[in-house]
């Protein structure tokens, strides 16, 4: 008979191999899918349900079925505390995770045994957003696919003749008041040059760019990245892949596959992107949830504001106000002074009727509306002088205020920098290959 309160035996050399639906909406019939290394349950569950925890909050009852592992105990002891373990109900195949008022996430379980190839394609269906397979439909799935089906999805380097299809991408993640990449704009980013800041990309290599083609070799997605010639960090610069989980985890994985080595991982950093300063993680959640997955931290970098009306142009420059010159980005560096704090702003020179400002604000505990307004206003006047009829805002830090509200600015989403702090090699899908 075996113990009914075991000790959870963990196995630190080998990472779990999860793949978890990436928007966890519960929208399917599986929020994911695990492939354990053994039908030992004490040595797999604890690695699985840390790493759970970490995602979804504490765990605290276990349903499984229990044919698929060789013992199975009432309770299992786990950092110092019970969970319960029950096979009432389960089914086959399956496992679930049960947290607070019964709310369970169910994961697929695939056969310690099972092939790399069909644990991987098991692996993509059980966690693909909208799923309505059965566990047991997966399977039999995957173990039947004809041999002659048609060829997944590609990897390939960037070909001239990509251009239309990459720009098209792009296009579609546009935020409004986004002014459309231009060829000359991805030719300077395929070469890793910036007329809007040069030095921030002379310190890496040349980028790899690469694309995601489908069976028709029609390209579905596309990621750049980059590593820095001191040996420093890798940049993941910029990725578009229509907000399709299957397509972004693929792009996000050859990227860091690229990056293999770098101790650290930067992705859609400040002055390392292709139009925008971050990622908008309102308006990209899958691309958000893949980073996040793929063990990526984010941090607030800046606030995205538009407003669509032309800025209101004072006659002449405010008194404190000082205007100089900007070379990097081209354009004027606009600060004003009051009593006992100060303001900034960068205003971009306008390029087709749109204006760029970015906005620092005072700092800490300076916040002076006066000043602001004074601030905004200036830009204003400079932006009105050149033609504007739309302006875009980026933020750094605060919300939106009053005064940006009074000005006609609206928040459209907020921008967000990511890191990866250790390079890891516990990408599920890459792990199923090397099995």
């Amino acid at each position: 008979m075996p113990n009914q309160q075991p000790s959870a035996r963990s196995r630190p050399d080998r990472p779990p191999r999860i793949f978890l639906e990436p928007t966890l909406t519960r929208d399917g019939t599986l929020d994911g899918a695990w492939w354990p290394y053994s039908t030992d349950l004490c040595r797999e569950l604890p690695a699985l349900i840390r790493i759970l925890q970490d995602r979804l909050g504490p765990v605290l009852r276990i349903r499984l079925d229990r044919a698929a592992w060789d013992e199975v105990p009432v309770h299992l002891l786990l950092d110092g505390r019970f969970l319960r373990v029950s096979s009432l109900s389960a089914t086959p195949h399956t496992i679930r995770m049960i947290r607070g008022n019964q709310d369970g996430f169910l994961l697929l379980v695939i056969p310690p045994d099972t092939t790399a190839p069909v644990a991987a394609a098991a692996m993509k269906t059980a966690a693909r957003t909208g799923n309505t397979l059965t566990a047991n439909e997966i399977l039999l799935r995957c173990r039947e696919a004809p041999s002659a089906r048609l060829p997944g999805p590609r990897m390939r380097r960037y070909h001239p003749f990509d251009q239309e299809a990459v720009l098209a991408l792009i296009d579609a993640d546009r935020l409004p008041g986004q002014p459309a990449c231009t060829a000359s704009e991805l030719a300077h980013a395929l070469a890793g040059t910036s007329r809007r800041d040069p030095v921030a990309w002379a310190g890496l290599e040349p980028p790899r760019t690469c694309v995601l083609a489908d069976h028709h070799d029609r390209v579905i997605g596309a990621v750049s990245y980059a590593a820095h010639r001191d040996g420093g960090p890798g940049q993941i610069l910029w990725l578009h892949g229509q907000e399709i989980p299957d397509v972004v985890d693929d792009l996000v994985a050859h990227a860091l596959q690229g990056l293999a080595g770098r101790t650290v991982v930067h992705a859609f950093t400040a002055s390392l992107g292709l139009g925008l300063a971050a990622l908008p993680a309102g308006r990209r959640p899958v691309t958000t949830k893949v980073l996040e997955r793929a063990g990526f931290r984010g941090r607030d970098s800046w606030r995205y504001l538009h407003r669509r009306v032309p800025p209101e142009a004072a006659a002449t420059g405010r008194p404190g106000v000082e205007v100089v010159r900007s070379q990097a980005p081209p354009g004027w560096w606009v600060k004003a002074e009051g009593d006992g704090c100060s303001a900034e702003l960068v205003v971009e020179e306008p390029a087709g009727g749109l204006g760029v400002v970015w906005w620092f604000g005072a700092g800490a505990g300076q916040a002076d509306e006066t000043l602001e307004r004074d601030l905004l206003r200036e830009a204003d006047r400079l932006l009105a002088e050149h033609g504007v009829g739309e302006t875009v805002m980026y933020v750094a830090g605060t919300p939106i205020t009053p005064v940006f509200e009074a000005a006609g600015f609206t928040e459209v989403d907020h921008l967000v920098s990511y890191v990866q702090p250790v390079m890891s090699a516990a990408d599920p899908l890459a792990a199923a290959g090397r099995a």
